[in-house]
């Protein structure tokens, strides 16, 4: 009996292990943030028209993608900054029609859009 109580236990630590193994192994998911474009706006060197643009970015990425309808438009170059309190949502912040940065809701940490490429 002691035996199968025995086989019984290092099955389910088995099953345990191996069930919470694809969470530890998980990577963590791109930020997005959607930008919904009335007037021709600029991000980096790239002109949007009026429409809706999802901005991806990777965490500690380098690079954001503009993607429109499914497709990568363009890549632009980003630094991550600091911010001082964690936004409740995610703001697309834009200067003259130009998006300067991205805040993601619940992140300390923000990208700001590079000036040049």
């Amino acid at each position: 009996m002691r035996s199968k109580t025995k086989q019984l236990l290092a099955t389910f630590a088995l099953f345990t292990f191996v069930a919470a193994a694809p969470v530890w192994g998980r990577p963590h998911p791109a930020h997005t943030a959607t930008a919904y474009v009335t007037t021709t706006t600029t991000i980096g060197t790239t002109q949007l028209q009026p429409g809706e643009y999802e901005l991806r970015v990777e965490n500690d990425a380098t690079q954001l993608q503009v993607v429109k309808e499914g497709k990568v438009i363009a890549t632009v170059p980003v630094q991550w900054v600091q911010l001082t309190n964690k936004p409740a949502e995610t703001t697309v912040l834009m200067d003259s029609n130009k998006i300067t940065e991205v805040d993601f809701g619940g992140n300390i940490q923000a990208v700001q859009i590079s000036s040049s490429q």
